[in-house]
């Protein structure tokens, strides 16, 4: 992972803008007015191919933390027109984000270039920011999927928020 580039706590998340799986434009300043924390995760396309029509463990986690009033963002490579398929087909309340150039997924050093069969590629390393309501960082996890840390950022989110 680019170590050395990712954002660590007591950072402010920089700022950015992406299209949501309905075409409209999320940007963080925008979100920050709403004065709440703010998960973001950087998420390997795979997470969601996990996810098949009786159960959905990216979504049954992300909405737990939802319902302890933070927003959620997740952030993958991917088109709209898959992330808009699969809000529809699993009813997802959260934002879903297309970062296909990888420009906010480098800006928040959250990649690896690897090789396959000699050719190097970058990878997504997922990664979970959670942000306070003026968008400085104060936790991160590098989880291989959501729910390997899903009881400590719910932990985390409760003690910060007071409940």
């Amino acid at each position: 992972m680019a170590k050395d580039k990712r954002r660590k706590i007591g950072e402010i998340a920089p700022e950015f803008c992406l299209t949501e799986a309905d075409g409209s434009t999320v940007c963080l300043s925008y979100l920050l007015k709403e004065k709440k924390h703010i998960l973001i995760y950087f998420s390997q396309t795979e997470e969601k191919r996990r996810c098949d029509r009786s159960e959905c463990p990216l979504k049954e986690n992300l909405e737990k933390i939802m319902d302890l009033g933070v927003t959620v963002l997740v952030i993958d490579p991917d088109p709209i027109e898959e992330h808009k398929r699969f809000k529809h087909d699993h009813n997802i309340r959260f934002h879903l984000l297309s970062d296909p150039d990888m420009k906010v997924i480098k800006g928040y050093g959250v990649y690896e270039k690897i090789s396959v069969h000699g050719i190097e590629k970058e990878k997504i390393v997922s990664t979970v920011f959670l942000l306070d309501p003026e968008g400085r960082i104060v936790q991160v996890w590098e989880p291989r999927v959501i729910e390997d840390n899903i009881d400590d950022i719910i932990n985390t989110v409760k003690k910060l928020r007071g409940i």
